[in-house]
């Protein structure tokens, strides 16, 4: 959470910091005065409007600051740490990787919200069902991808084909129904993809890209190839036959199978303590006798570093893996959904724990970028965005012609 200078000047003149009232390190509540400032008027202060760790202040006593600036920056002292100024362990990244991975973040949150815009709109054609709130799952395991390896993914698939390196615009031409998308205006939003990209048109069935997943990581061990496959997939998909039948094949023949659970608790509207006894995702890799892991999927870096542990050990012939990333979607199933069945309560708390707010912070905490650099990131991307739009609008249509193209039989 930033603590940022609300509007108290009556002249807009910068205001001065005259007095910090808690420490670094100190616990915040909600409502309590963290800063004292002076005005052109009088001199007020400044309270906190969540609660945390105060991990760092930004303007000096005796600085200055306008309205809007970020004074202070609150938060959880394990969630920033373990986030990314040094990773775990003894990992240390490199700036640029860093903001690499923000700016993917960043992509596919503006990306998800410009498109819920167009729907809303009625510009676009289709359906959607979008990510937000779960950017940190499709960039963390992606990243820790080689480009040669590929991905399956499902009808939530935007944040996944971003993360891949699929471009906006070619995702915005297929939205828009038009020859110049990714799957030639024929896969829409809940079949994105491609395979010269290394992600397969996506599978809208519930679980569908789990076999699929398995039989391309047999044919890269069969032509020992060191390609491995990252397959995503709800928690919903888990109660699927075909979860247990890939997962029993792949761990029979080792095959180089990246499972990724994303379990954002809901599948469609049903909570997932509603169909599952023992929750714990991971746990099930056990009775296949492979590794689990159950991870924190807002978490970008300890996504990546769980995701990249586990592509070496694909890769090096041990076997599957099955990773949980526990995230939240903060948007409904569909864009039909209101999302009435999600507690005001647990909305709350995931919204505090948003994936690119946390990074942010810790970006900012560790130095590794200030207000300035991840501004001109948003500003980028919007523009990025934008231009696609417009051009995505007016590209061309397929014809009846294409009908019979791309087809297997006729």
């Amino acid at each position: 959470m930033n603590l940022k200078m609300p509007d108290l000047s009556t002249t807009g003149s910068p205001i001065k910091v005259t007095r910090w009232l808690v420490e670094v390190g100190d616990f915040v509540e909600r409502g309590q005065a963290v800063v004292e400032v002076e005005t052109d008027k009088a001199t007020m202060e400044v309270e906190a409007l969540g609660f945390g760790t105060l991990l760092r202040q930004l303007v000096p006593v005796g600085g200055e600051a306008s309205a809007g600036d970020l004074l202070a920056v609150i938060g959880d002292v394990q969630t920033v740490s373990s986030t990314t100024v040094s990773g775990r362990g003894d990992t240390n990244y490199h700036r640029d990787f860093l903001l690499t991975l923000y700016e993917r973040m960043v992509l596919v949150r503006q990306f998800e919200d410009r498109v819920k815009a167009l729907f809303l709109e009625g510009i676009m054609p289709g359906t959607i069902h979008q990510c937000q709130g779960q950017e940190a799952t499709a960039v963390g395991v992606c990243a820790a991808l080689r480009s040669e390896d590929f991905i399956t993914s499902t009808f939530r698939g935007h944040g996944h084909a971003l993360a891949k390196g699929l471009t906006v615009q070619e995702m915005l031409d297929e939205l828009f129904g038009a020859v110049t998308g990714c799957c030639r205006g024929k896969g829409g939003s809940m079949h994105i993809g491609n395979p010269e990209k290394g992600m397969m048109p996506a599978i809208a069935i519930v679980a569908g890209g789990i076999p699929l997943a398995t039989g391309m990581a047999l044919a890269f061990k069969l032509r020992k190839a060191e390609e491995i496959v990252a397959c995503f997939f709800g928690d919903g998909a888990v109660a699927e036959g075909a979860f247990h039948e890939a997962l029993n094949m792949a761990a029979l023949w080792s095959l180089p199978v990246l499972f990724v659970c994303e379990n954002n608790l809901y599948g469609a509207s049903t909570r997932i303590d509603q169909v599952m006894k023992h929750t714990r995702v991971s746990d099930r890799a056990a009775s296949y006798g492979f590794r689990g892991e159950t991870v924190d999927g807002n978490d970008v870096l300890a996504v990546y570093e769980a995701a990249r542990q586990a592509a070496d050990e694909c890769r090096s012939g041990r076997g599957p893996v099955l990773l949980e990333l526990q995230t939240y979607r903060r948007t409904g199933h569909s864009r039909r959904d209101p999302c009435h069945y999600q507690p005001k309560e647990e909305r709350a708390t995931w919204s505090a724990n948003d994936p690119i707010t946390r990074f942010a912070q810790a970006l900012l905490v560790g130095g590794n970028a200030d207000l300035d650099d991840l501004d001109r990131i948003k500003e980028k991307i919007d523009a990025e965005i934008e231009r696609a739009v417009e051009k995505a609008k007016t590209a061309p249509k397929p014809t009846v012609d294409d009908l019979l193209t791309d087809v297997y039989a006729s």
